[in-house]
């Protein structure tokens, strides 16, 4: 660790702040929120590297209880990767992380943002996960809080498109709705190329949970399915946290469509996948999921097995098989956590995150609003998820998804088939900061 660390403090990786020393005093970490890591109080930055300055505070909302505590988990692994990454320090300064845990709750995740703001007095914050919460922590930023806002893994169109909702403060590392559906109903016209049987994909049935990522997420699927000649013939929107699905595996059993798409979170996956399986589903359809599952390495990890299985496939923007110095640092160290799971999209989201604020911060010496905000602005860096930017005009990450289904690999872990690659597939700016 030690050489590694020292590494990264005489290379640099990918242009990236520059790491230096090990942590001071360690690291705690819990789940009932207030975790801290490193030391010191807030200020400002007033150059780009050595001592003297004041350390950065950074605050951190993740849901970690509630129907969404699996994602905020990962959320925060990836924050605890990023600090090992950058050594601890942000330009030349040891920096604290404070979490908070927004309870995968809107209200909650607004006061948890309101303690880090008016009690900690952060510099920024990161988080939290789902739609519905952050969305509501991004009216309090545009009204009250006003520090850079760097959201992890909402997907709704809704706190990009509603004036309401962005601001200038907000920034987007996670692909919305609108990309997902386009990039997921062109690889469904692809899939006749990759499965041994004959399927109509001018028809689909669309699932989710019924909440704001899956009723936006069946909004679009429409759209594009119309774009492409298509339709979506029926839906399923499944009660969040429900963890029998055989009514609704029932309900999609007896679709018209021989295409099932749709949106799931790791905990919706977790159920859908192994009873779908056990009922034949896709043996009768050909499933395509969008944003991970079941490709994505949760699935992979916590149902290797399952998720081989003829007819499933899915899209996705996070390849673990991405040879890059970040990804390799990445994997590496995150495989030194004491996880279940393997190196992934959520946690890779928060780990970039907190490595482009860093960039920022070394770059303008500054840790006031108005620098961060200019430094992430147009930021252009290698990422876990290949080159990746912070757009100017509505501050999200433009990266490149694949489409492809998980194969049997050598050893526990199946491995992912690239079967069609979709680059520049981030549409336009649709709101105005």
């Amino acid at each position: 660790m030690v050489q590694r660390r020292s590494f990264l403090k005489a290379a640099g990786i990918a242009g990236i702040t520059t790491a230096a020393g090990c942590l001071g005093d360690g690291s705690d970490s819990g789940s009932d929120g207030g975790t801290t890591s490193g030391s010191g109080g807030g200020g400002t930055t007033s150059g780009s590297g050595g001592g003297g300055t004041e350390p950065v505070k950074i605050g951190a909302v993740m849901a970690l209880s509630g129907p969404f505590a699996r994602t905020g988990e990962e959320n925060r692994r990836g924050l605890e990767v990023a600090t090992e990454y950058l050594g601890g320090e942000i330009a030349g300064n040891e920096f604290e992380l404070i979490i908070e845990d927004g309870e995968s709750d809107p209200n909650a995740s607004i006061q948890a943002a309101r303690t880090l703001i008016e009690d900690e007095d952060v510099d920024a914050i990161i988080g939290p996960v789902s739609s519905g919460n952050s969305i509501a922590v991004m009216q309090y930023m545009k009204e009250e809080g006003q520090v850079p806002h760097l959201l992890t893994t909402a997907s709704s169109v809704e706190a990009r498109e509603n004036p309401e909702n962005c601001n200038e403060y907000g920034f987007f590392i996670w692909p919305s709705n609108r990309h997902l559906a386009p990039t997921g109903t062109q690889f469904i016209q692809e899939l006749p190329n990759h499965v041994d049987r004959d399927i109509d994909t001018s028809k689909v049935h669309f699932v989710s949970w019924d909440y704001a990522l899956g009723q936006n997420g069946l909004e679009l699927a429409r759209e594009a399915m119309n774009e492409v000649g298509g339709e979506v013939v029926g839906s399923t929107l499944v009660p969040i946290g429900e963890t029998d699905w055989s009514s609704y595996i029932s309900e999609i059993s007896n679709s018209e469509a021989d295409v099932v798409t749709g949106v799931l979170t790791w905990g919706a996956a977790a159920q859908f996948i192994p009873q779908a399986n056990s009922f034949g589903l896709p043996e009768e359809k050909v499933i395509m999921m969008n944003s991970g599952k079941p490709i994505g390495q949760f699935a992979a990890s916590t149902m290797a097995s399952e998720v081989v299985q003829d007819g499933w496939f899915g899209t996705h923007f996070y390849n673990p098989q991405l040879d890059n110095e970040p990804n390799n640092e990445f994997k590496s160290l995150y495989g030194e956590l004491d996880s279940s799971l393997l190196p992934n999209s959520t946690a890779g989201a928060s780990f970039e995150l907190m490595r482009a604020l860093a960039t920022a911060v070394e770059n303008t010496g500054s840790t006031a609003t108005d620098d961060i905000i200019s430094g992430l602005e147009g930021l252009e860096w290698e990422s876990v998820f290949g080159d990746i930017m912070f757009r100017e005009e509505d501050h999200q990450a433009a990266l490149d998804f694949y489409g492809g289904r998980r194969v049997a690999g050598d050893g526990d872990v199946p491995d992912v088939e690239v079967l069609a690659e979709y680059p520049d597939v981030i549409p336009g700016a649709r709101c105005s900061l």
